[in-house]
């Protein structure tokens, strides 16, 4: 596949990268951990609005916790208070991963949280996807059901080797970038997100939420029959002879 863009995933960990420095070393986005179970990241803020000054691309990552598909909305919840005041070009990202707790669920239940999270967002006007490693997608959820949605796949190595489709591949965990303190994430995207991000209206690009255009429609379609009845009235008592 061709590459579109190259970039870094960040939380806590990497403290204020400079991300001009960053952009510079010909990074173009960075994905931000928005925060995990139902907490937001206290460095979620300082670190989002720096990378959007600087003129980077930028989604989120929300790290899960959830065990069950109550707290898979909560998460989801969490994770749009946090976000609802910011504009973005990546998608929001769903990370399940090996936590004990997690991994003692069947895979089937594992795959109905991620579900759960993905839709509670997209329902509100969110680009979404599913971060997971290629171990994750192949033996611990049913790939099957999660067709639907982009994948930003983990796998450290020289080549990519998962079978499924995929938009982004983080290929390792120990890059090291201009303007970053030790070890980061580097991913490579292949796929124009800021482009169909924003001719979608997603992400905050549109003030309207998708749910509201069946209630727009609805509303229009009933003035134009308040219209023509009104018409007809005037019609029938005479008022165009």
């Amino acid at each position: 596949m061709a590459i579109f863009a190259k970039g870094i995933d960040i939380s806590s960990y990497q403290g204020s990268p400079d991300f001009k420095k960053v952009k510079e070393a010909g990074y173009s986005f960075v994905i931000v951990r928005g925060g995990f179970f139902n907490q937001t990241s206290k460095s979620f803020v300082p670190q989002l609005e720096a990378a959007q000054a600087a003129g980077l691309d930028t989604g989120v990552y929300w790290y899960s916790y959830a065990v069950n598909p109550q707290e898979a909305q909560q998460e989801a919840d969490a994770c749009l208070k946090t976000i609802k005041n910011y504009q973005f070009t990546y998608p929001i990202w769903f990370d399940q991963e090996y936590e004990p707790r997690i991994q003692a669920l069947t895979k089937e239940q594992r795959t109905n949280i991620c579900k759960t999270f993905l839709e509670a967002l997209k329902k509100e006007g969110y680009y979404v996807g599913l971060y997971a490693s290629k171990d994750w997608l192949e033996n611990w959820v049913d790939s099957s059901q999660l067709e639907g949605y982009d994948k930003w796949v983990a796998q450290y190595a020289d080549k990519i080797t998962y079978q499924g489709s995929y938009t982004i591949w983080q290929y390792t965990g120990k890059g090291q970038v201009p303007g970053i303190q030790g070890d980061v994430d580097l991913n490579i995207a292949y796929k124009a997100y800021p482009q169909i991000v924003k001719e979608l209206g997603l992400n905050g690009w549109n003030t309207q939420k998708p749910q509201d255009y069946q209630a727009l429609y609805q509303q229009a379609l009933s003035q134009l029959k308040e219209a023509q009845e009104r018409l007809e009235a005037i019609r029938k008592a005479g008022g165009w002879n």
